[in-house]
């Protein structure tokens, strides 16, 4: 756990927040206090990090800082390239051609990038929604989408603030399920889940419960994957199953695709993987200390796909594969792509995509730890890049 030393060490070594930034940090700082004076003293991690991310206004995600691309605090796979996109689309038109319904629900779109990416390569008109619950983000997408797209594809996207109802077609959550909140769990003789406190002057590890779900979620891990050292200290989603229940619940036959970093359980809980995955991301420096700047920086956590297929199972989905991205890009004509975008003869631009591609797909870069999940309800698809790893 780190110690307010290493917190300032941390602190040193990253930008120092600007004034506006750390009046905004102070205001989430005394909300989560109260929180925690209202608790007897502590939270469990799991609410620390809803309340890093989600609180209304204040929340990482909810209020108005720059989040993406160079001006933020880090890159997605659309941001880094539009061929990202343009292949995922590819996949979508590959599924729209199997009698699926020409509807794509996207959970959020982040910049907007990734929308404008899939329909400026769909040769037919689809229709987009976008479930985005941060009115910020939400007013940036419609900005920059507005911008990008002529009036008639425009006029084809809305936005939701909650799931629709018997929804067919394709569900896309690109680095969704990593910035869900996630409980801490650590082993000390018996397993203990971790809470947060705020010790006056900074917040503080503590405590919380040693009989709770996430203990026994990790419990059944263990048994699973074997032995664990004493001091491990890693996390557990336990929002896959509830996230996975309410989809399911709203859709009739859809295709999923989840796009994110992380591991089969195996490797997740491995007995060397001591300090858990949990990420954060404040202009463009990545560290593990989630104890500072609330609100002004990202936290993650890698995920676990075993976890969110057993939950999928269990919310009536099928699973269609498991691939890493380098796979799903290059099975889904990432090349095909390069050749079309760089048809120009412009040498920088053809140089471009060729880097652009190596940080895609490159075991080093995103192409081995980012991976795409592929779910089914009532709809018997061919899927060659997936069955062709099942």
């Amino acid at each position: 756990m780190s110690s307010y030393h290493s917190q300032e060490q941390t602190l040193a070594q990253l930008p120092t927040p600007s004034a506006a930034e750390i009046s905004h940090s102070a205001e989430l700082i005394d909300f989560i206090v109260v929180k925690i004076q209202q608790n007897d003293g502590v939270i469990p991690f799991s609410d620390y990090m809803n309340y890093l991310l989600y609180t209304p206004g204040l929340g990482y995600y909810s209020a108005g800082l720059s989040k993406f691309g160079a001006t933020g605090d880090f890159v997605t796979a659309p941001e880094i390239s539009p061929l990202f996109g343009r292949t995922l689309a590819r996949q979508c038109q590959q599924v729209f051609e199997q009698a699926c319904s020409a509807r794509i629900l996207e959970f959020g779109a982040g910049s907007g990038k990734l929308c404008e990416q899939i329909l400026g390569r769909i040769d037919s008109p689809v229709d987009y929604y976008i479930l985005e619950l941060s009115a910020d983000l939400r007013e940036r997408q419609q900005t920059y989408l507005k911008q990008k797209l002529d009036d008639q594809t425009y006029q084809r996207i809305s936005w939701l603030e909650n799931l629709p109802v018997d929804f067919s077609g394709i569900v896309l959550a690109n680095e969704v399920l990593d910035a869900m909140p996630v409980s801490l769990v650590k082993k000390q003789e018996q397993w203990c889940e971790l809470g947060v406190g705020f010790d006056g002057s900074s917040f503080c590890w503590r405590g919380y419960s040693a009989e709770s779900e996430a203990v026994s979620a990790i419990q059944s891990v263990e048994a699973e994957v074997g032995d664990l050292p004493q001091g491990y200290q890693t996390e557990v989603n336990l929002n896959y199953g509830p996230w996975l229940k309410a989809l399911s619940e709203s859709s009739h036959q859809v295709m999923v695709m989840l796009i994110d970093y992380g591991y089969e359980r195996a490797l997740y809980y491995h007995p060397e993987r001591t300090r858990g995955t949990l990420l954060c991301h404040y202009h463009h420096r990545a560290h593990d200390d989630v104890l500072i700047l609330p609100g002004l920086q990202d936290v993650t956590a890698s995920v676990d796909f075993d976890a969110v297929a057993d939950a999928a199972i269990t919310a009536d989905f099928e699973i269609a594969g498991l691939l890493t991205q380098a796979h799903f890009l290059l099975a889904n004509g990432l090349l095909d792509e390069i050749d079309n975008s760089s048809s120009s003869g412009d040498a920088f631009a053809e140089i471009q995509a060729a880097q652009q591609v190596k940080t895609l797909t490159l075991p080093g870069e995103m192409g081995e730890r980012f991976k795409v999940l592929g779910l089914t309800k009532n709809l018997e698809l061919d899927l060659p890049a997936f069955v062709s790893r099942r």
